[in-house]
Order: structure tokens, then C-alpha cells, then sequence
């Protein structure tokens, strides 16, 4: 479920995380992040906070997996 915070489009994520959008679609496609929702467009919206955490979330398991 969102937080308070506004959602933010895909671009402002990757702006956000040093990364490209394009990165971000991947996140979404392989699964490692969620959009808090999807506009009647098919537009992708992120809560920030929630990204951070699947990101950190996906991170630490696949350090466990390694080891």
C-alpha cells in the first residue's frame, strides 16, 4: 500500500536512483519493484519508499543466495 507521499512516474525514479529508466522497466518486468499504481494510460507510479524497500528487500537476497 502507498505511503503518504506523492507517486512518481518512472523517469522521476530513476532520477531518484542514479539509474536509467530503462533499468527501471527492467526492475518491473523481472519483478524487483512494483509501481504503487498504474494510470488508465498504462503508466507505471512509484512510491519512492516502497521502491527503496523491494530494492534492499531483492539486494539482500540475493547476497544470501551467493553464499
Amino acid at each position: 500500500m502507498p505511503s503518504q507521499s506523492r507517486l512518481i512516474s518512472s523517469s522521476e525514479l530513476a532520477r531518484e536512483l542514479g539509474v536509467t529508466r530503462q533499468t527501471i522497466a527492467r526492475w518491473v518486468r523481472r519483478g524487483v519493484i512494483t509501481p504503487a499504481s498504474v494510470t488508465a494510460g498504462g503508466q507505471a507510479r512509484f512510491d519512492m519508499d516502497q521502491a527503496k524497500r523491494e530494492l534492499r528487500e531483492h539486494t539482500k537476497r540475493d547476497r544470501e543466495q551467493d553464499q
